[in-house]
């Protein structure tokens, strides 16, 4: 049983190609950002920078993938983590807090009955909003926690 609970590495062929996954669909989105495929027009389009921010979220995220078990680098791969969060809270913040109309959706299932509905505006920018502002709190807090345990460990090495 010990043995099923502790998950096996994944191997570096494994890492290359979830990053190349990851990558490709950044590529994907960078694509669209930059006009080289085009977008249909939409009554409320998403702006581009919140497409920009979603396009460097999963290309970081292939970069963490690669460097997720490099000791040497950790300093890196903990600023592209960073970048990552930074990257993960921007729509968020853009659907909670940004101009524009909203349409938000809802559904759930227990024991297998199944309900949605059609949330007004206002709870879904509250509930996006309450993620969105516990991003920011990790954004601000993660950098923090990384330089108390820098210091300590630098106090440890030399009393």
């Amino acid at each position: 049983m010990a043995e099923a609970d502790d998950p096996k590495p994944m191997s570096p062929r494994a890492r290359f190609f979830m990053a190349l996954a990851f990558f490709f669909f950044g590529g994907f989105l960078f694509s669209l950002v930059f006009g080289w495929i085009p977008k249909q027009s939409s009554p409320n389009p998403t702006p581009i920078w919140v497409l920009g921010a979603a396009a460097m979220m999963f290309s970081l995220a292939g970069v963490v993938i690669l460097l997720i078990e490099n000791e040497r680098l950790a300093w890196l791969r903990n600023l592209v983590s960073w970048l990552l969060l930074v990257c993960l809270a921007i729509p968020f913040n853009w659907v909670a807090f940004g101009e524009g109309e909203r349409q938000f959706s809802s559904s759930s299932s227990f024991l297998g009955v199944t309900s949605s509905g059609t949330p007004g505006e206002t709870e879904g920018r509250i509930v996006f909003g309450f993620f969105a502002l516990l991003m920011d709190l990790m954004v601000v807090l993660a950098p923090l926690h990384l330089l108390k345990n820098r210091k300590s460990k630098r106090d440890e090495i030399d009393p």
